[in-house]
């Protein structure tokens, strides 16, 4: 289980960073996210949240390929432009299932911690996806409005969620290292959870 977090952990970092070399993509998309689907793919506890991020991630697999054939399908912040309609759905397309990924990651998680009584690390799952969810609403809110204005128009509020995003990002990868760390080899039970309704079944979903 240790090794599929590694693998699903480094299968975001590639899916995060992004390195060019005369506009050539040195660690393209598409084998982050093949990563991030096989380690999924080799985790059973959780395995109804952990399927939704698998899928997800294998949409997203087959959309990373599109820029490899030349469709324009990202926004640029420094070019002045405004973004054609073509690269906003796209964008808007891909960050809702980038969205539905990281749920399915995030809740899987959660679900496995509170299946094996590590409360703090299904709390810190719990609120670090409040927080992915709100960057990703305000992106998806804000793609419609480049159709009329450029990003140079909100530089400020673009750098803004693009940060956040990043950063964001960044989070998910500490927490399947987390996860990979403290889930393996944990016993179920162990008592009841010291945070109200961390253990809960009851569970809101955005």
């Amino acid at each position: 289980m240790k090794k599929a977090y590694s693998i699903i952990a480094w299968g975001l970092a590639l899916e995060l960073l992004d390195f060019r070399i005369n506009n050539f993509d040195l660690l393209p998309d598409v084998l982050g996210y093949l990563l991030v689907a096989i380690g999924l793919s080799r985790l059973k506890e959780g395995r109804r949240y952990f399927g939704v991020a698998r899928w997800a991630a294998v949409v997203l697999m087959f959309f990373s390929v599109l820029p490899l054939i030349g469709m324009e399908s990202t926004i640029s912040l420094t070019s002045g432009d405004k973004p054609g309609f073509q690269a906003l759905a796209l964008t808007s397309v891909t960050t809702a299932i980038d969205l539905l990924m990281l749920y399915g990651i995030c809740r899987g998680i959660r679900s496995s911690a509170i299946n094996r009584s590590k409360w703090e690390l299904a709390l810190s799952a719990k609120n670090g996806w409040t927080i992915l969810f709100v960057f990703g609403a305000m992106t998806l809110f804000a793609c419609p409005f480049q159709l009329n204005y450029s990003l140079q128009d909100g530089i400020g509020f673009a750098l803004f969620l693009a940060a956040g995003n990043f950063v964001c990002g960044v989070w998910v990868i500490f927490l399947v290292r987390r996860a990979g760390r403290e889930l393996p080899g944990a016993r179920k039970g162990g008592g009841g959870s010291p945070e109200e309704g961390v253990g809960g079944e009851l569970d809101i979903i955005v």
